[in-house]
């Protein structure tokens, strides 16, 4: 068993209105993210890295740049967002901070499903 408290996480406070908690580790990057009110996230993309993001509270809009063309989604608490390779920015326009997860991983591209779905034993 392993607990990080929230005090060994990287804190950055980005100057565009977020703050972030990052936890690194050999496999993947734990993010933990609050979004002030009436602010964007930067254009960015990732070449290697597959990023998953929860919103946990609030509500942005998501934008991404697919084929010439920009788009944006409305996400609220709950949705599940996965990026891929293009570039996206997320924007808050709501009055309320707005918090959400990034996980990030570098693929193989190896299926594991299956071991994820049937790896939990219950001990008595």
């Amino acid at each position: 068993m392993k607990i990080t408290s929230q005090e060994k996480a990287k804190n950055f406070q980005i100057p565009e209105g977020r703050e972030a908690w990052i936890f690194s580790f050999p496999e993947y990057e734990f993010q933990y993210d609050e979004q002030k009110p009436h602010t964007i996230l930067k254009w960015h993309h990732h070449e290697k890295i597959w990023e998953t993001i929860y919103i946990v509270e609030g509500e942005m809009v998501m934008r991404w740049k697919e084929n010439g063309e920009t788009k944006e989604q409305a996400v609220k608490a709950g949705d599940l967002i996965e990026p891929g390779f293009v570039p996206h920015s997320l924007e808050n326009r709501s009055d309320r901070i707005a918090k959400f997860i990034a996980v990030k991983f570098v693929l193989s591209g190896e299926d594991k499903k299956e071991v994820i779905e049937r790896d939990k034993f219950y001990d008595e």
